[in-house]
């Protein structure tokens, strides 16, 4: 089990296996169903300095869904630079929990755990005036030297692009990211894993419209728990993000299991992340009214608030409902991709706790998580 506080609840994975094979697989959550009930009946400014407060685990994704919820129940739009500088921050904190992840535990790496960390605190920091609902512009926004200070940390991890597609074969395979891409494919090559369930597309407003429906209705809390569609299961985050990236699609080619591409998708994220960063264009967020949606695509995946207010504006409104819809909900799905991708598969014992778990650190919970293996 990792470290995360016990606060936020935990996921526990049983896994049924008999005579080589993974018969069931199930999940149980503990995390808190009704949370965001204390987000309730209370003045909106309440509200929003509770949510960081609240979800302390990616808190920048979680304070920015939370504005984004607000400022278009209040049809406000939002400047150029404020969303700029949200971008970046919401990069940042991708890149700081998908570095962590790969360096703590990939790469034992502790060096760059802690410089990842000052980099971060320091971006906070510097664009900490973004996370304020509606607010002024208070500094220019650095982009390019944050970037680069990225990408000087980061090499160290996760090399250079034009290394990236040798780290499957050839000299680069005595890196850190080759040897731990070699031990993978050598330990788990053989395994047949299946393929997850389909990815989470929110790209237009219409993609929203059946969520928004659901998180309105009577089994709002139900569906925040365990969000589907008529049964139907979804994948958000790295993996669907990545997974036709080039590295991706090079481990492909050449063969290399499920399990190995999905570690190439966290390694072709970090990478790509410092020129992402460069590339944010500042774009005005335009009214939408009583829509009372904020959706963000955070280190873990999608990441949805819905808000809904009583009054005109900031000093007169009270919160009469608030909905979260959280990555780990998708992802830990009890029959999500976790469940697909594992049910049926023929694996020996001794491997069979150390898949599990490499699995789950690549779906990557939100929480902490813990397996129990039964036969």
């Amino acid at each position: 089990m990792n470290g995360i506080a016990n606060l936020a609840g935990k996921i526990r994975v049983d896994v049924q296996w008999r005579e080589g094979l993974i018969q069931q697989v199930q999940l149980h959550s503990s995390r808190p169903r009704e949370i965001t009930r204390v987000l309730q009946a209370k003045p909106l400014t309440q509200t929003l300095a509770m949510v960081p407060m609240i979800y302390s685990m990616c808190s920048v994704a979680q304070t920015v869904a939370s504005l984004r919820a607000a400022e278009s129940a209040l049809g406000v739009e939002i400047k150029p630079e404020v969303v700029h500088a949200r971008q970046l921050l919401l990069q940042a904190e991708t890149a700081r929990e998908l570095g962590l992840r790969l360096a703590q535990y990939w790469l034992a790496d502790t060096a760059q755990v802690v410089k990842l960390m000052q980099w971060f605190t320091g971006v906070s920091q510097e664009l900490r005036w973004a996370l304020d609902l509606n607010p002024q512009v208070s500094n220019p926004i650095e982009a390019q030297r944050i970037s680069s200070e990225l990408k000087a940390i980061l090499l160290p991890l996760v090399g250079m692009e034009s290394e990236l597609s040798r780290l499957l074969f050839g000299d680069a395979s005595h890196t850190p990211i080759g040897e731990q891409l070699r031990h993978l494919q050598e330990t788990f090559g053989d395994i047949e894993l299946a393929l997850g369930v389909l990815p989470l597309e929110i790209q237009q407003r219409a993609d929203l419209e059946w969520i928004k429906g659901r998180l309105a209705s009577a089994d709002a809390v139900e569906f925040s728990a365990m969000p589907d569609a008529d049964g139907i299961c979804f994948e958000t985050g790295v993996w669907v993000r990545n997974r036709e990236s080039g590295l991706v699609v090079q481990g492909r080619a050449a063969g290399l299991n499920e399990l190995t591409l999905r570690f190439l998708a966290m390694v072709s994220e970090l990478q790509a992340l410092p020129a992402r960063m460069r590339s944010i264009e500042p774009c005005a967020t335009l009214p939408t009214r009583d829509s009372g949606m904020g959706v963000v695509d955070a280190a873990r995946g999608v990441l949805i608030h819905r808000i809904v207010l009583d009054g005109d504006s900031v000093s007169n409104c009270r919160v009469t409902d608030y909905n979260i819809v959280a990555p780990t909900e998708w992802n830990f799905h009890p029959r999500g991709t976790l469940v697909q991708m594992l049910e049926g598969v023929r694996v020996n014992r001794e491997r069979l706790h150390s898949l599990v778990e490499k699995l789950i650190l690549l779906v990557d919970p939100c929480v902490a998580w813990e397996i129990e293996v039964g036969n």
